[in-house]
């Protein structure tokens, strides 16, 4: 089983919205059993797979309130996709960590053991871990059961001058894993404009860890989705950020080396709205010819 950590100590550089897509499409276009654990107390992930709800969740795994992964995982009425729901209570998980008030025994091993439980079960194939903005306990259980880490980021200086921080403090986490490794950076919300070509050149050039090759281009359907409480790939299919979130999946899965046995080839996806999702073939020149659908994505016209 592969476990993917989204990762940034910087909020607003799209690790929710990585996450998300990334699930639903492992889900719902390669077939493969996932397991999405939002381990930001935020709970944004949460709320745009599930309904609301008083849900145990990743507090009560790391809390010691329960013992096996089947008390706290949820599904998100998505095939293939459960969820192990967040919840303001994480805050707590770290104070108590900080003040030593009560004993959590195991935090920072917590999401590796139930990898480990659930790779014995053969419960998933792959989970996808969202990491809030600072190493909380759930932040370090995630970086210990991840395979792979995949850092979002924006295409501006302020990223570019956090990723050497960022990476001294992974290199600190691998003294407890030290097979993590970064998969690569994802540079989100690109458009059209010099500044922004020049620093993902820089990006290229200059990042102490890989960066894909796809880029997420800027649109507001990416907003659009958050409102609606689901993945922009059934909010608005043909829109250039979930056109190229499927670009990034396929790269992430060929780089990973997961499409050889491991994963099967994308076959079909999920388009619709809401809960009137329909499946339907999965054809390219399908997206091509209701590209005219993404006319509000800036710089790029129709594209």
């Amino acid at each position: 089983m592969r476990t993917f950590a989204i990762l940034n100590m910087k909020g607003g550089v799209g690790k929710t919205t990585t996450a998300i897509n990334l699930a639903y499409l492992l889900a719902a276009e390669y077939r493969q059993r996932v397991l999405l654990i939002d381990a930001d107390p935020q709970a944004n992930a949460t709320r745009a797979l599930l309904p609301d709800g008083d849900w145990a969740g990743l507090a009560g795994l790391l809390g010691g309130y329960a013992t096996v992964y089947d008390e706290v995982v949820v599904s998100s009425g998505i095939p293939n996709l459960d969820v192990i729901p967040a919840s303001d209570a994480l805050w707590e998980i770290d104070l108590r960590e900080r003040t030593g008030d009560g004993p959590l025994h195991g935090t920072a091993n917590a999401l590796r053991d139930l990898r480990d439980n659930a790779m014995e079960d053969d419960a998933y194939d792959v989970m996808v871990i969202d990491c809030p903005p600072n190493f909380s306990a759930a932040c370090v259980a995630a970086i210990n059961a991840a395979n792979s880490i995949i850092i979002p980021v924006l295409p501006d200086a302020f990223s570019a001058d956090g990723m050497d921080s960022l990476t001294m403090q992974i290199s600190g986490v691998r003294k407890l894993h030290p097979d993590v490794r970064v998969a690569g950076c994802l540079v989100n919300q690109w458009h059209r404009s010099d500044v922004v070509v020049d620093a993902t050149a820089y990006l290229r050039e200059n990042a102490p860890v890989p960066v894909f090759d796809t880029v997420i281009r800027r649109t507001d359907k990416v907003l659009e989705a958050t409102w609606a409480r689901e993945p922009v790939q059934t909010w608005s299919p043909f829109s250039s950020a979930a056109r190229d979130y499927r670009s990034w999946v396929k790269e992430l899965v060929e780089k990973e080396g997961l499409n050889h046995g491991a994963l099967a080839k994308p076959s079909f996806g999920f388009v619709g709205r809401g809960n009137a999702r329909e499946r339907v073939p999965f054809s390219p020149q399908a997206e091509t010819e209701q590209s005219g659908l993404c006319g509000d994505e800036e710089g790029l016209g129709n594209g």
